[in-house]
């Protein structure tokens, strides 16, 4: 079993009955057609022997609309190693062995950059799973004006047994600039960042932790677009603009990202020095700092992998986000990206 994982997430999935068994392969029900594709192959894994073929079908008509490229990267996430695809008028299928899959004991550290979220603090300090063999919890705030620090504070006073540290937000911008002074300060092996409002459970952090923890990734990038989002959680407009990014980001770092704005990402604490030495070759404009570091990790010849996610509606405060005026800047960015990553304005990779 996973050790990274709560116990809810190690419960069975619906759809996880005893599979059937066809020219010596497992034929588990279509991934499309399953509550969470990740558990479900997860749990998939631990009913297998090593060496043991996977075929898994699925198409873009079920609940879950998966195309080839997000079926491989799943069944990598979960252990098995993809070899053939086929595919019929209907439906497409492919093949996976299970390989070996060891998670490394390691620590773990998850910054929160927060502004004006003080009725989200208690909540996210509640459930947040375990991580690792230590989590660390560090919130980074800036210059909130709603009580925020004050029950961070009464927090950290009633949570002894837990490992939180509080940061203030040195300089201004924005939230790149509290989520890299956070990652500058994180003693963890393993770095996740998670939006104060919620809308990544907390709960699904053990995803981003053994994508590195197994040796899947260097960088493990949330996506939101994989499984239904709940109505109202993304306005259409903050919808359409992650779309055209996240294609246009794809081109630029030579990885297909189906989410690039997610604010979920997590990175290994040895590569965090080099990719804080590369963000300003891209200019500083991207005020989220998702940019930044996809593209600095692209520079530096990290591996980055997309781990889907569930989005919600934030729980309470109102999003920082503005389509327009953000869109803007993140537009920039991605100009000075395409110099450097595609049209050789960069001096040399390190």
């Amino acid at each position: 079993m996973d050790p990274g994982l709560s116990r809810s997430e190690r419960m069975p999935v619906d759809t996880l009955t005893e599979p059937r068994m066809e020219g010596g392969r497992r034929l588990k029900p279509r991934l499309d057609e399953t509550a969470d594709p990740w558990r479900t192959l997860r749990a998939a894994w631990d009913e297998m022997q090593l060496g043991e073929e996977l075929a898994v079908g699925f198409d873009r008509s079920g609940g879950i609309r998966l195309g080839r490229q997000d079926v491989v990267g799943l069944l990598r996430l979960a252990g098995f190693e993809p070899h053939k695809g086929t595919k019929t008028a209907i439906t497409q299928e492919v093949v996976a062995r299970k390989r070996e899959r060891n998670a490394q004991p390691l620590t773990c550290s998850v910054v929160v950059p927060c502004r004006n979220e003080a009725d989200n603090i208690l909540q996210l300090v509640q459930r947040l799973p375990l991580l690792g063999t230590q989590t660390e919890l560090i919130f980074v705030d800036g210059a909130s004006t709603d009580g925020t620090v004050d029950r961070i504070e009464d927090v950290m006073r009633n949570s002894p047994q837990r490992d939180i540290r509080l940061l203030r937000q040195v300089h201004g911008g924005g939230k790149a600039a509290a989520s890299f002074q956070g990652l500058a300060a994180a003693h963890g092996d393993v770095v996740i960042i998670l939006d104060a409002d919620m809308t990544v459970p907390p709960e699904e952090l053990p995803r981003f932790y053994l994508a590195l923890a197994e040796d899947v990734g260097d960088v493990a990038n949330g996506t939101r677009s994989l499984y239904p989002m709940e109505k109202g959680a993304m306005p259409t407009a903050n919808r359409a603009g992650n779309r055209f990014f996240s294609a246009y980001m794809s081109w630029l770092v030579g990885t297909r990202l189906t989410d690039t704005l997610c604010g979920s990402k997590a990175f290994r604490r040895r590569d965090i020095p080099a990719i804080l030495g590369v963000r300003p070759r891209f200019g500083g404009h991207d005020r989220w700092g998702d940019f930044d570091m996809l593209m600095a990790a692209a520079y530096l010849g990290l591996r980055i992998v997309d781990v889907p996610v569930s989005y919600a509606s934030r729980v309470a405060g109102e999003s920082k986000m503005r389509p327009w005026r953000d869109g803007l800047e993140l537009a920039r960015s991605c100009l000075v990206g395409t110099r450097i990553l595609k049209l050789g304005g960069a001096s040399g990779r390190p």
